[in-house]
């Protein structure tokens, strides 16, 4: 557990926002090269890694995760020196107001994200939730001139934040929207390095999955994966959630139409077998996660899904309980060496 924490510290400290993921997969390189036989990236930013198989029939395996999060972009320098800016991913606004934010221009610096006072807010405009493109962020500039030095449009922002443990293996910080799933694998790595396992694995951690899974589509193109297991986030608010998901009760395995049935069946009876804890989630119709792509790309990819229950999605307070990360690593783990995957196809 120790290493999963300082894992996701050093994953907290660098941005990912989506299109704009390199800093963030230089670093994800860094954390597995040695770990398996090949590491690249591809043309449009995917990273992709493979360990050997040792079954002279097994599977090529796919484990995907997306590197990316959701974040702002400037869209103006206004002549009083603010910056107007846009979303890149889903945005909600409530979550902007007063915040301090990290502007990466031509130096990274700070600015923070302004309001109009309470004394001189119409009650009209108090009830108002302002949207994205009405904010503005404020960097200490009295003219548009100035603020042109520091930044231009185009660069990219994040709401300033803290990575913090909370009780009982919790942890919080920005964009565990996807770094969960991110340490998750990396996770599943460091625990498959020793080990012979029966099947080719391919590690795909993806971009651009906020803004229309797009590494996906690419990245299952082009490696012809048999199986795909995604791991992504799931809703587990402690009040207001429509199910009964919750953190720290182990990862989520999903069903519905976008999952292979028998692939599921063998992860629910690999986790019970192998005592590990895990909770179960119903999804009607294809959902926003990369299993959309990948289970009809090319000829289809039989794909299931195992994710992690996360807290106030697409906030700067995420929330994740550590052990069920570590819980979803060794549950991979376990599927790496299941001989018979998707019996019953």
């Amino acid at each position: 557990m120790k290493k999963v924490r300082d894992y996701m510290e050093k994953l907290s400290a660098v941005p990912s926002i989506s299109g704009f993921e390199d800093r963030f997969s230089e670093l994800v390189i860094s954390m597995i090269k040695n770990k398996v036989d090949t590491v690249g990236r591809d043309t449009v930013g995917n990273v992709v890694a493979t360990k050997k198989r040792c079954g002279s029939d097994g599977l090529k395996l796919m484990f995907a995760a997306h590197l990316d999060q959701i974040g702002l972009m400037i869209t103006k320098i206004e002549e009083n020196g603010i910056l107007r800016f846009t979303g890149i991913g889903g945005i909600n606004p409530l979550t902007l107001y007063g915040k301090r934010v990290r502007v990466f221009g031509k130096e990274d610096i700070y600015g923070i994200i302004g309001m109009k006072p309470p004394h001189i807010t119409s009650k009209e405009e108090s009830q108002r939730v302002i949207p994205v493109h009405e904010l503005f962020i404020d960097i200490g500039c009295q003219s548009g001139d100035e603020a042109s030095r520091f930044v231009s449009i185009g660069d990219t922002v994040v709401p300033d934040y803290y990575s913090d443990s909370l009780l009982s293996d919790n942890f919080s910080t920005s964009g565990l929207d996807n770094r969960a799933g991110v340490l998750t694998v990396i996770s599943f790595i460091d625990l498959l390095e020793p080990l012979h396992n029966f099947h080719e694995v391919i590690f795909l951690f993806t971009v651009q999955e906020e803004v229309g899974l797009r590494g996906a589509k690419v990245g299952g193109y082009s490696m012809e994966a048999d199986v795909a297991i995604v791991c992504d986030v799931t809703f587990g608010d402690p009040v207001g959630n429509l199910t009964e998901i919750a953190t720290g009760k182990g990862p989520v395995i999903q069903k519905g139409p976008n999952y292979y049935p028998p692939l599921v069946k063998k992860i629910c009876d690999i986790a019970r077998c192998e005592d590990i804890p895990f909770q179960e989630e119903v999804e009607g119709r294809p959902g926003g996660t990369d299993a959309y792509y990948l289970q009809i790309t090319k000829r289809g990819i039989y794909t299931a899904g195992i994710s992690i229950p996360l807290r106030y999605m697409h906030s700067p307070v995420e929330v994740v309980n550590l052990k069920d990360v570590y819980r979803a690593s060794k549950l991979m783990m376990h599927l790496a060496m299941e001989n018979d995957l998707i019996s019953g196809s």
